[in-house]
């Protein structure tokens, strides 16, 4: 029996959302939303108050019904899998609120393994363990014995997010995680979130109002519009200052600088005439970069060749050639601009359907 050369079918996402709508009434909350994320990936959801990020959450897991569209979980829509074998691939961490309880950290942890354990049935060694090693994995095993309504705000969101964990989920999905936490343990939360999908291999869809958290951890956006649409793609294309305005309808500054080789971003709110005064300023401060693009669509050329022509006076440089042994394009644009124009650029083009964008910059 001989083998044909066949191309293998690409995988689906660990998890997708496809033209997800939802509205209460004749008011629509959210529009056509389409996002997907892998492991081991964070995904952040961003937007103003009242934006709809908790809604989504509920929306794609099922917990409220879709309007329109539909949430897929490895290909299979997320309302013809069993709740049983769903929540054994899915952890939710709702928002923390202090429990009123007798359970002890311990006991809380355990209650994660509900997937795994008959309705009349007792937990087992082995759910025990797998309890062990989520307190572990979310740096909680020494609060094991103390009740939960003892414990930090801080620590009791850790305790949560351990008994996602304990179901031994490949998604973590995770309401406001940071919110009403200080500073040390917004980043210890944030850092554990961020450690558990690098080292496990899962991946993690996280609501925050923070855009600087997710400029730290993530590696997609996905971000909410006050018309009820949203903007979704590489958190380094998405959260520019261009698109924070119009998310939170106020102007942003953008400061981005690097610790110990790090890079970091701080953004600021600001009124319109502190805007004018840094654009001032930063159409005095340009700097080389380049700007890598993958084109997988052919469709998107002509869309690309346009936007590029509205930053020509700008471009130093471009090249571009076909790799037809993947049926794509490579383009390499250099360019010597303000870092807002260089960054509006590099957003603009990741936004396009079936192209990718990385924007690599000069050390002058």
């Amino acid at each position: 029996m001989t083998a044909e050369n066949t191309a293998a079918e690409p995988m689906a996402p660990l998890f997708e959302v496809r033209g997800g709508c939802f509205s209460y009434g004749d008011g629509d909350v959210l529009c056509d939303i389409n996002f997907c994320v892998g492991e081991p990936d964070i995904l952040c959801v961003l937007g103003a108050n009242g934006a709809g990020k908790t809604t989504l959450l509920k929306c794609m897991l099922g917990l409220q019904k879709w309007k329109r569209g539909a949430s897929y979980l490895r290909g299979r829509r997320v309302e013809s899998i069993r709740a049983k074998e769903f929540w054994s691939s899915v952890g939710y961490v709702p928002q923390a609120k202090l429990s009123s309880f007798a359970y002890t950290v311990g006991e809380m942890v355990l209650l994660g393994r509900n997937s795994h354990i008959g309705g009349l049935s007792m937990p087992k060694e082995r759910d025990r363990e797998a309890a062990r090693g989520a307190m572990e994995l979310a740096g909680v095993s020494d609060l094991s014995g103390r009740l939960c309504s003892r414990i930090s705000g801080g620590e009791y969101q850790l305790v949560l997010i351990a008994r996602a964990l304990a179901a031994e989920p490949r998604l973590l999905v995770l309401d406001e995680p940071e919110s009403n936490l200080d500073f040390k343990n917004q980043k210890r939360v944030l850092s554990t979130i961020s450690t558990l999908c690098k080292e496990r291999g899962i991946a993690a869809i996280l609501n925050t109002h923070y855009p600087e958290h997710a400029m730290d951890i993530a590696q997609r956006a996905l971000l909410l519009l006050p018309d009820r649409s949203a903007i979704y793609g590489s958190a380094a294309n998405v959260l520019n200052e261009e698109n924070l305005k119009r998310a939170f309808e106020i102007d942003v500054y953008i400061h981005r600088f690097k610790i110990g080789g790090r890079a970091y971003a701080s953004i600021l709110p600001v009124d319109g005439e502190e805007k004018r005064q840094t654009e001032r300023l930063r159409e005095m401060e340009t700097r080389i970069a380049q700007i890598g693009i993958i084109v997988e669509d052919p469709d998107a050329a002509e869309k690309i060749n346009k936007l590029l022509h509205e930053y020509s006076e700008f471009i130093i440089g471009r090249m571009g050639m076909p790799y037809r042994e993947r049926n794509i394009s490579i383009i390499s644009v250099i360019i010597d601009a303000p870092n807002e124009k260089i960054s509006a650029l590099s957003g603009k083009l990741g936004m396009f359907p079936g192209v990718s964008a990385k924007t690599v910059y000069s050390k002058l």
